[in-house]
């Protein structure tokens, strides 16, 4: 599996388990889902937090990414703490880990490739421990 179809489906499989454990978070919920006698909950405002992650790896300034103080590092993400942003220049990715202590998580939030882009430097911050 290339690279690209292996970042896309680690992606999708992070998206879905948070959804999926969407019930045991608060917030604003939707409807529920019932699947084989299981009942799932959507999670409006859980959704809205993964969707700010997933947009805050797309900014290209990588010190206000760091210290989480970038145009979309706000709302539902304040208090975030990045611990590592990780750039493959050769393959034009990027992504960052950190903790989520109000979801109890850790996130890990992957860009992707973007063809014509150019300039991206690397950054490696602390590692978790």
């Amino acid at each position: 599996m290339g690279t690209r179809r292996w970042v896309a489906a680690a992606a999708a499989v992070m998206v879905a388990l948070l959804l999926l454990s969407a019930a045991s978070h608060g917030g604003r919920r939707g409807p529920s889902f019932n699947s084989n006698n299981r009942t799932f909950v959507f999670n409006y405002t859980l959704a809205k937090t993964i969707v700010e992650y997933a947009s805050a790896v797309y900014m290209t300034d990588l010190t206000a990414l760091y210290t989480w103080t970038c145009s979309r590092c706000n709302d539902l993400t304040k208090g975030f703490e990045i611990r590592c942003i990780i750039v493959d220049i050769q393959n034009c990715l990027q992504a960052f880990i950190g903790v989520d202590h109000n979801l109890n998580a850790v996130i890990v939030a992957i860009r992707g490739t973007q063809e014509n882009r150019t300039g991206l430097r690397t950054w490696y911050g602390s590692r978790l421990t």
